[in-house]
């Protein structure tokens, strides 16, 4: 879901579209259905005053000719779900034959979203014959700006899209006009690279251990972990981002890292403190949710414990006034209200 201050915003499977639900009693606010959307990934994203959302297409052929594959790129306004504008992106590869699936799509997502830039990306991880497709488009207009079909793109910042190249390498092309600013060969076998906050991207690979915080704009190093592997990041949306990793005999840490200077600001477990690594689930605003048993909070700047006991669940996603829980089992999401502004209530 993306989540919003007073709606949450999410992809319907059946009624393909985006539907935006209430936070406060979990009524449907308004659904926009996509008419030729046919599958979705991930989640929508929230860009100020819009909600902008990736559709697979597919446009059937006949005789000789074969099915054409493509995205459908569409920005809707947050509050009412009218739609500002529509984009159509076809795949125009020449791996397309009818005969096998190296013509089809994956299920796109939107991979970043702010005032001036959307990235929309299509890839499968690991080795595919399907071909990747990212396409950076106008938030404004949905003017297409450019495509690459060989560029996995993974983050987007001001003026750099971040992405994996078909070779392998990690590299930054300009939003302005797509041209390469910066390429490297990480050394980490197959990279997996997402966005653990403003300005940065998190690369991690095959080779043991190790994950790097690359510069997104220039490509340098931040910051080596060493035999310690990242593993999934959460940005509090101020100056920290905590993150859940494995060390090198793959036992469960936690580190938090200043998202400016890349400095450690504290890890977990702390074996003289006698203090473990908890489950993180999401951090906002110099808090940080976990789970140690019970749903507890620390404090994202120096990681000391702030309520140890907030009740059996902690939110995955938490917003100004509630905090979300996705339930795997169930395949629902659970809404509380933040009970004086430290935790879900």
């Amino acid at each position: 879901m993306a989540l919003g201050a007073r709606l949450a915003y999410a992809y319907d499977r059946d009624d393909v579209g985006i539907t935006a639900f209430r936070l406060d009693n979990g009524d449907v606010a308004w659904h926009t259905t996509v008419p030729d959307g046919s599958s979705v990934a991930q989640a929508p994203r929230l860009s100020g005053t819009m909600v902008i959302g990736a559709f697979a297409t597919t446009a059937s052929g006949a005789g000789t000719y074969a099915d054409r594959h493509g995205i459908s790129v569409v920005a809707l306004e947050a509050g009412t779900g009218r739609t500002l504008w529509t984009r159509k992106i076809e795949n125009s590869s020449p791996d397309s034959v009818p005969d096998d699936a190296a013509g089809a799509l994956a299920e796109p997502h939107v991979v970043g979203a702010d005032a001036r830039h959307v990235l929309v990306a299509s890839y499968e991880q690991g080795f595919s014959q399907t071909p990747p497709l990212s396409v950076l488009l106008d938030t404004r207009t949905g003017r297409v700006i450019w495509t690459d079909t060989g560029f996995k793109g993974v983050d987007l910042e001001e003026s750099v899209a971040v992405g994996v190249r078909d070779d392998g390498d990690l590299a930054g092309k300009s939003v302005a006009d797509g041209r390469q600013q910066w390429r490297r060969d990480l050394r980490l076998g197959e990279i997996t690279a997402t966005d653990p906050g403003p300005g940065l991207t998190l690369a991690d690979g095959t080779a043991a251990g190790t994950s790097l915080l690359i510069d997104a704009t220039t490509g340098a190093t931040r910051l080596d972990t060493g035999d310690t592997s990242l593993l999934d990041c959460h940005y509090d949306g101020r100056d920290t981002t905590v993150c859940a990793a494995a060390d090198g005999s793959g036992n469960a840490a936690v580190w938090a890292l200043d998202i400016r200077t890349t400095d450690v600001l504290w890890r977990l477990p702390d074996a003289p403190a006698h203090r473990i690594a908890p489950r993180i689930t999401s951090a906002r605003h110099g808090v940080v949710y976990a789970q140690a048993g019970q749903a507890m909070t620390l404090d994202a700047r120096t990681g000391r414990d702030l309520r140890t006991n907030t009740g059996p669940v902690s939110p995955t996603m938490v917003g100004d006034g509630y905090g979300l829980v996705y339930d795997d089992s169930a395949r629902t999401i659970d809404v509380y209200r933040v009970a004086g502004g430290s935790g879900p209530d």
